[in-house]
């Protein structure tokens, strides 16, 4: 009887599927598949983290097996597979030195930020033995920083138990867990800077209005400062080399663009290794053992790459147009890289032998499976009210005639972020139902350089949301959207701007989804973690420092809490329930304000959920809820019950 009630149900609820109802989508000739949204968050054909072992004779990596996560482990000698139950890793994981172990980050308690390092024996049998946690538990954020070259028992970790603002160093026995302090943070050190071996070489300090690089010098006891740079200066170390005597730093000190840039300890002898002519460098690879950057990638529009080591036989950029690559892992001697390639599509996961250029295809997304009927992404170039460029991107619904469609403009979180070409589930779902999906990388967004980042500076709710408003009037202007139906949504920074379009500008859009995104820019300020103490001058910067009394008044003018009332139109609420970044009374408050006035408001306070839904089953009721909602307020289309649903019950 149990089996046939459940059969009753799924055969009701699998009927609820709706059809269009906006007229561009009813009067298209043939609009693709309808992809079930279990593709989208829970597909068993999932695989990704491929890693290389330092003496590249094994592949580490997680797939589904059954229905479950699980690490496959590969000896690439003999062909030999094993696989083991993920459990709790959430952020992938590398090899150890010694080539049995892997190392994983992982989240502590949900919502907290607080992580775990651990390792796992990919040799041992005994499966209570399998996992060892190597870190702090329960309240203490714990990061791995890196593997030291030749040798196999230790690790680095840097964690803030001791003092919850600032994080201590310490190399740590991965078999007996014992911990050795490297170096004490004595309240200023931002970052520890080590080489491949292990050696602490260097440390950055933040000072009152500057933040200082200083070197270790070998036979000389403290450091030595070998550059400086002001807090609107944006500096990242890359790697250190020749025992501290050559940095290389991402910086646009001195320029507007953040370049590659070779640093002279001794003499402070600055050298231009590379500079893209139009947008930041984002990322370098450096070669795991010498440190030397291999790679340089950029973000113009499509993803650029370019190679820095002309010895470099790069036979996996070629033949994939615009793709966006990663190296993953890679060996010690470098022979072996496993390389992940990216598409507005999907994934694709290689192993590369550099010396003989061979290519192997290890898996891809399974998403690809309907790349005949996903979506293109199309960079876009618009000019804001003042004449600012503002860059972003344009995914149009597949055989739909692109005029009078409805429209998401979807807002990237940070603000400090930006949006790519790349794979972005989200996007691809939207699209399939229907949407045309913008995004737009207003000012304020990163990889533009120092001037277009700091156009942002007390913009918050102003000129940032001016520009999403100048995207939505130019993709009405091209005559592809329908100014009666477009929705804002966005995560984080992106569900502010929702709830400030909303409050706002109440006409231009039919609806809005908020997740995560804070209600009250003083309380955000206000209740953010210990460890964020070092960079609140920027949030000071940008936003307000809710300890000046003039501040307070503008951010609070600022906060959607306070405009409730502005709000017309429909409104669905996403917040953490554990979330340590907004908390969860800023998205209870505004909704409880909402109903006062009998606005129009769904609110889903996730459980166990911090900033971001990760676990699948919640990722599937958030797409199935904002199928749900958008086809209401825009008329696009909705898959109705998933019956991944009836597996989500069982979490």
């Amino acid at each position: 009887m149990k089996i046939l009630s459940l059969l009753i149900i799924i055969a009701a609820l699998t009927g609820c599927a709706t059809t269009v109802i906006h007229p561009s989508l009813k009067t298209a000739a043939g609009l693709p598949e309808l992809i079930p949204v279990h593709d989208f968050v829970a597909n068993r054909g999932s695989n990704f983290n491929y890693q290389i072992s330092p003496d590249g004779k094994k592949l580490a990596w997680i797939a589904v097996k059954g229905v479950s996560l699980h690490i496959y482990i590969k000896n690439l000698e003999n062909n030999t597979l094993r696989t083991i139950p993920a459990g709790m890793i959430y952020g992938g994981f590398v090899w150890a030195q010694d080539n049995r172990h892997l190392i994983c980050n992982s989240l502590d308690e949900s919502g907290t930020e607080n992580s775990l390092v651990f390792t796992i024996d990919t040799e041992q049998t005994d499966e209570h033995k399998i996992f060892k946690l190597i870190s702090h538990y329960g309240g203490v954020k714990s990061l791995l920083i890196q593997q030291i070259l030749n040798d196999n028992e230790h690790v680095l970790i840097s964690n803030n138990q001791r003092d919850k603002t600032v994080f201590d160093l310490y190399r740590v026995n991965i078999d007996t867990k014992e911990q050795t302090l490297i170096a004490q943070n004595p309240g200023n050190v931002t970052q520890w800077l080590t080489n491949p071996q292990g050696e602490l070489t260097g440390r950055i300090v933040k000072q009152a209005n500057a933040y200082s690089l200083e070197i270790s010098q070998p036979g000389e006891p403290g450091y030595k400062s070998v550059y400086q740079w002001t807090l609107s200066d944006d500096v990242q170390v890359i790697s250190i080399v020749d025992k501290g005597a050559r940095i290389y730093l991402l910086s646009n000190k001195d320029k507007d663009r953040q370049a590659l840039i070779e640093l002279a300890a001794d003499s402070g002898k600055e050298k231009v290794v590379y500079a893209d002519p139009m947008v930041d460098i984002s990322r370098v690879y450096i070669h795991p053992v010498t440190g030397i950057p291999l790679i340089a990638f950029s973000y113009p529009d499509y993803p650029k790459a370019v190679m820095l080591d002309q010895s470099l036989n790069a036979a996996f950029m070629k033949n994939k147009a615009h793709a966006n690559y990663t190296i993953d892992s890679s060996d010690n001697q470098f022979h072996r890289v496993t390389i992940n390639l990216n598409t507005d599509q999907g994934y694709e996961y290689y192993l590369y032998d550099i010396k003989s250029s061979h290519l192997q295809l290890l898996g891809s997304s399974p998403i690809l499976a309907y790349k005949n009927i996903l979506a293109d992404t199309t960079p876009i170039e618009i000019i804001s009210r003042d004449n600012v460029p503002l860059h972003g991107y344009f995914t149009l619904p597949r055989d739909v005639p692109p005029r009078h469609l409805p429209m998401v403009l979807w807002v990237h979180g940070g603000p400090w972020d930006r949006d790519y070409w790349q794979y972005d589930s989200d996007i691809q779902f939207l699209a399939n139902r229907g949407y045309a999906v913008l995004q737009i990388n207003y000012r304020g967004s990163t990889g533009y350089g120092r001037h277009f980042q700091e156009l942002a500076i007390g913009e918050f709710a102003d000129k940032m949301q001016d520009d999403l408003l100048d995207g939505v009037n130019w993709a009405i202007a091209q005559g592809i959207a329908d100014p009666a139906k477009i929705a804002i949504v966005g995560g984080s920074y992106g569900g502010y701007a929702a709830l400030v379009g909303l409050s706002s500008t109440p006409d231009t859009f039919a609806c809005g989804i908020d997740m995560f995104g804070p209600t009250d820019l003083v309380k955000l300020l206000e209740d953010f973690s210990p460890y964020w103490k070092l960079e609140m001058d920027l949030w000071h910067q940008y936003v307000g420092d809710p300890t000046r009394e003039a501040d307070r008044a503008i951010m609070r003018a600022k906060s959607p809490l306070f405009k409730a009332a502005d709000i017309t139109k429909p409104l669905m609420v996403i917040q953490g329930a554990d979330d340590v970044r907004v908390r969860k009374e800023q998205s209870i408050e505004l909704v409880d304000k909402l109903r006062q006035y009998h606005k129009e408001v769904d609110f889903w306070l996730v459980p166990g959920t911090g900033h971001g839904i990760t676990d699948w089953p919640l990722r599937l009721k958030q797409f199935r809820k904002t199928e749900d909602f958008l086809a209401g307020c825009l008329g696009g289309r909705s898959s109705g019950f998933d019956y991944y649903q009836l597996g989500a019950w069982l979490f």
